[in-house]
């Protein structure tokens, strides 16, 4: 008699440890973000109005904010609360990719891309405060210079930022890679 052939398929250590990292990590931060929410529940809204008014008074710093930063600024509780849910949600994808499941393989695509863009997005005006805060300090001293390290820390930064989209891209096209769908069981087409 001959043994029946198993069908069962090839579970990758690739798709193993990233799922295990991103399900660390979400849960690290999904932690940090829950502990956020606490404090600000358990913090009087008075005092928490006071402290973002106070900082909001230093329109020297505030107005090299865009827009949307000074919204969030004054949406402390909105904010602490999406971060919450978006680290949940990773957390669930992750989850998803551990047990291969095809949902999950697409949404941690979708999941990288959005990190992607939110880093990119975050440098480009991360890189323009910086600069003009830089410019602004020089114009306030009496050499003119830019105080030292300022440049060497803002292109540091943006250098580490663009490794890690850089990597989270690298993990997004292996995603999508053929190799990748058949151990999620959908060869059909790539999402």
């Amino acid at each position: 008699m001959t043994a029946a052939p198993t069908t069962r398929s090839h579970r990758s250590t690739f798709v193993t440890v990233v799922g295990w990292v991103f399900l660390a990590l979400s849960a690290l931060a999904g932690l940090g973000s829950l502990m956020t929410v606490a404090i600000l529940a358990t913090t009087p809204a008075a005092t928490v109005n006071a402290v973002v008014d106070r900082i909001a008074q230093d329109t020297a710093t505030t107005n090299l904010l865009p827009a949307p930063y000074r919204f969030m600024m004054h949406h402390v509780y909105l904010v602490a609360s999406v971060k919450l849910a978006w680290w949940a949600a990773v957390m669930f994808v992750s989850v998803g990719v551990l047990r291969r499941k095809e949902w999950g393989r697409r949404a941690f695509v979708a999941v990288l891309g959005i990190q992607i863009l939110q880093l990119l997005v975050g440098l480009v005006v991360g890189q323009s405060i910086g600069i003009s805060l830089a410019s602004q300090l020089a114009s306030r001293s009496r050499s003119g210079e830019v105080p030292p390290g300022m440049g060497s820390g803002l292109a540091l930064g943006g250098l580490l930022i663009v490794g890690v989209a850089a990597v989270l891209l690298w993990l997004l096209v292996a995603f999508r890679s053929a190799r990748v769908r058949e151990e999620f069981g959908s060869s059909a087409r790539a999402a």
